[in-house]
C-alpha cells in the first residue's frame, strides 16, 4: 500500500531496459540518533621478534576477528535497530571470529549512502536494509538472491510471494532477471489503531448500532462510509469521552498525502473497470497507471480517482486543518500518544510506541484493524547484499538467521518485532506483545493476484518519485484546502504527469 520513500534517483550504469517491481508502502518519521559503524580491516601483524606473550586465557577471551560484517539501516523504526542488534549479537556468539556492526543513518540519507558505496564498489556495508520504494534505485546494484533461495539458504516456501514483489527485477518483456533482497520485517499500513475503551464500550456500541445499523467495531467495517459515520458519531461525543478528535489520518505535505491516498484509491479502483485493477491484487503505486496500445497512461482520471479524493477529504475533516497542522509520520506517531484521538490510521511499526506506558497515555488500550475495502497493504523491510562485500556468503548466512523462527520469537517477545515469513507471523500472533498482528495476516494471504508486467509499469517511469510525486502532493493539498474541486485536482495531476513523464527506453 504505502511506501516509505524520500529519495529516488535514476540509475546511470544499469541498462535502461531493466524494470524493477516495487509495491507501496513505509516509514517517514524517526526517533533514533544515527551512528556509524565503519568497516574494520585486520590489523597488521606484529613481527615475531617483538611480539608480546599472550596467555591461553587471553586468547580465549579475545578471539581473533577474521571477518567484519556491516549492516546499513535507517534510524527511526522503534523495533528495527533493536532487532538487528539482537540478531547481530546472536550471530557473533555462534561465530566468535565474526564481528557484526550496525550502522544507522537518517531515513532520507539511506539511499544516497548506500548508492555511493555501491557505485564506488566499496566492500562495506555488506548488508543494506531497504524499503519497497527504494528498491528501484538500489535493486540493480545488489546481489541476485536467487542463488541463495534456490540452494536452500533461505526457505522460499515460507516467504509470501506478495512480499517479494518489490524486489523482483524484470526486463522489458516481463522476464525475471534478479531478486534483489529478502523480506525480514513486515510492516502493515495503513491500519486502524483504535482506543478499545471507546470502541468496545457496550453502551456506545448499542447506541451506535441502533442509529446506524452496523457495528462500532472497526474490524467489521467494510466501507469508508462506515468508518466516516463511526468517526462522526465519536466526534459528537468527544467531550464525554475525554478526547478532542475522532480520527487522525495522514495528510502530510512531504510524503503521507501520497501514501494516505493510495489505499483509498485502491479500494475504489478494484471496483472500477476503467482502472483494470483486479480485486485481490497487491496494492501499490502501480494502480496509478496502465498500458493502452503500448502507451503508459494514468488511471487517476477514472471515476475511482474522483471518489477517492472526495472520501479522502471526509476522512481528514476530524483533525486540525492542513494549514494548521499537516499530519506527517511524526504527527501520526506522536499525536495519538496524547490520548486526544479515538483512532488513527498508522503504520504497525508505531504500535510498540503507542503501547509504551512511559510515553503513551493510550498504552494497553489499543486495538488494531485493517482499513476497509482492502486498503491496508504491506511494506516489508528488505535485506540486500553488496556484491563487493568480501563475505557475501557469510552475509547471506546472517540474513538467514534474521528470518529464522528462533530469532523471530526472541524479536517478538523482547522487542515487539513483526516477522515477514508465514511461520514468523504465526509465532508473532501467539506472543502477547504482537498478538495484534493476527487479524492482519489475512492481508498477506489474500493479496495474491499479480500481473508482474503491470506492477512494474510504474518503475519504468524514471521521474515518478522525483517529479510526479510533488505534483500530486501539491494538487491534493490544494484540494484539501478547498482551493479546487476534485475534478480540477485530478485533471491538473494527470495533465502535468503526461507532460513531464519520462519513460525508460
Amino acid at each position: 500500500m504505502l511506501s516509505r520513500v524520500r529519495v529516488s534517483r535514476g540509475i546511470s550504469k544499469i541498462a535502461v531496459t531493466i524494470i524493477i517491481a516495487v509495491i507501496v508502502i513505509a516509514i517517514g518519521a524517526f526517533l533514533y540518533t544515527s551512528y556509524s559503524g565503519m568497516y574494520s580491516p585486520k590489523p597488521p601483524s606484529t613481527p615475531t621478534t617483538t611480539a608480546p606473550q599472550t596467555t591461553a586465557t587471553q586468547q580465549q577471551q579475545a578471539p581473533q576477528i577474521q571477518a567484519t560484517l556491516t549492516i546499513l539501516a535507517s534510524s527511526g523504526d522503534p523495533t528495527l535497530a533493536p532487532y538487528l542488534r539482537l540478531v547481530a549479537s546472536d550471530f557473533m556468539k555462534a561465530n566468535p571470529n565474526v564481528k557484526v556492526e550496525v550502522q544507522l543513518v537518517p531515513f532520507a540519507q539511506l539511499v544516497q549512502t548506500a548508492l555511493t558505496a555501491l557505485q564506488n564498489q566499496n566492500p562495506s556495508p555488506d548488508i543494506i536494509i531497504f524499503y519497497p520504494s527504494q528498491a528501484p534505485t538500489l535493486g540493480p546494484y545488489l546481489v541476485d538472491m536467487r542463488k541463495y533461495l534456490d540452494s536452500g539458504v533461505f526457505n522460499k516456501s515460507d516467504i509470501p510471494f506478495s512480499s517479494m514483489l518489490p524486489v523482483h527485477l524484470l526486463d522489458e518483456k516481463g522476464n525475471l532477471i534478479k531478486i534483489s533482497g529478502i523480506p525480514f520485517q513486515q510492516v502493515f499500513g495503513y491500519v486502524i489503531v483504535y482506543r478499545k475503551s471507546i470502541f468496545e464500550n457496550q453502551q456506545l456500541a448499542r447506541e451506535f448500532k441502533d442509529k446506524y445499523g452496523f457495528d462500532l467495531n472497526p474490524n467489521t467495517w467494510t466501507s469508508w462510509d462506515q468508518m466516516i459515520k463511526a468517526a462522526e458519531f465519536i466526534q459528537s461525543k468527544k467531550e464525554s469521552l475525554g478526547i478532542k478528535y475522532a480520527l487522525l489520518f495522514p495528510n502530510g505535505l512531504t510524503q503521507s498525502i501520497f501514501n494516505g491516498f493510495v489505499g483509498i484509491f485502491y479500494s475504489y479502483a478494484t471496483q472500477d473497470p476503467c482502472t483494470d485493477v483486479a480485486p485481490g491484487s497487491v496494492g501499490g503505486y502501480w494502480t496509478y497507471f496502465k498500458e493502452v496500445n503500448g502507451k503508459i497512461v494514468p488511471t487517476l482520471n477514472c471515476t475511482a480517482g474522483i471518489k477517492a479524493l472526495e472520501t479522502y477529504k471526509k476522512l481528514v475533516q476530524f483533525q486540525p486543518p492542513i494549514d494548521v497542522q499537516a499530519m506527517e509520520y511524526d504527527q501520526l506517531r506522536d499525536f495519538f500518544l496524547t490520548g486526544d484521538y479515538a483512532m488513527v490510521a498508522a503504520w504497525t511499526a508505531f504500535i510498540p510506541i503507542y503501547n509504551n506506558a512511559s510515553v503513551s497515555k493510550v498504552a494497553g488500550d489499543i486495538g488494531v484493524a485493517p482499513l476497509p475495502g482492502g486498503a491496508s497493504g504491506q511494506a516489508p523491510t528488505f535485506a540486500g547484499i553488496n556484491p563487493y562485500s568480501k563475505y557475501p556468503d557469510l552475509a547471506a548466512k546472517l540474513i538467514a538467521m534474521m528470518i529464522s523462527p528462533e530469532e523471530y520469537r526472541k524479536g517478538a517477545e523482547q522487542i515487539g518485532f513483526v516477522p515477514a515469513t508465514y511461520s514468523g507471523l504465526k509465532v508473532a500472533s501467539e506472543v502477547p506483545a504482537t498478538s495484534w498482528v493476527k487479524p492482519l495476516i489475512k492481508i498477506v494471504e489474500e493479496q495474491r493476484t499479480v500481473d508482474l508486467k503491470r506492477v512494474t509499469i510504474v518503475n519504468s517511469i524514471t521521474n515518478f518519485f522525483t517529479e510526479l510525486r510533488p505534483i500530486f502532493i501539491k494538487n491534493v493539498a490544494d484540494f484539501l484546502r478547498g482551493k479546487q474541486s476534485a475534478e480540477e485536482t485530478i485533471n491538473n495531476i494527470v495533465n502535468d504527469w503526461i507532460k513531464i513523464m519520462k519513460i525508460a527506453a
